[in-house]
């Protein structure tokens, strides 16, 4: 049977006892599973338990690999946004009008709601 990589758990023996008490041996094998992590900057296949994968002490390869990805997008995104926000001159910018507000008496003339 496999031992994690990370903790070293491995195999442990006890007895089974039954429901006449008869006692036998029995291994308590750990869940451990065969995944690719990142080891020393590179991804490789590692044995890791699943206790070691929930609580986050392995790096899984493909996280990474989806992160910098993602992380790549966020960058060519930002650029983009911040390529169409660039101004050339003042002359561009645009002043809009605020419109003035509506008299309660007109919006309960055309059957709105007064509190609005």
């Amino acid at each position: 049977m496999a031992k994690c990589d990370v903790c070293g758990k491995g195999v442990a023996f006890g007895i089974k006892l039954s429901h006449s008490h008869r006692r036998t041996n029995r291994p308590f094998k750990p869940n451990v599973q065969k995944v690719r992590a990142v080891v020393d900057g590179t991804p490789c296949r590692v044995h890791a338990c699943t206790r070691c994968l929930r609580s986050g002490k392995v790096e899984r390869a493909a996280r990474v690999i989806k992160q910098v990805d993602m992380a790549e997008e966020v960058v060519t995104g930002m650029q983009e946004i911040a390529a169409d926000n660039v101004v050339a001159d003042e002359s561009e910018l645009v002043v809009e009008a605020v419109a003035e507000p509506v008299p309660v008496e007109a919006v309960e003339a055309a059957g709105g709601n007064a509190s609005l």
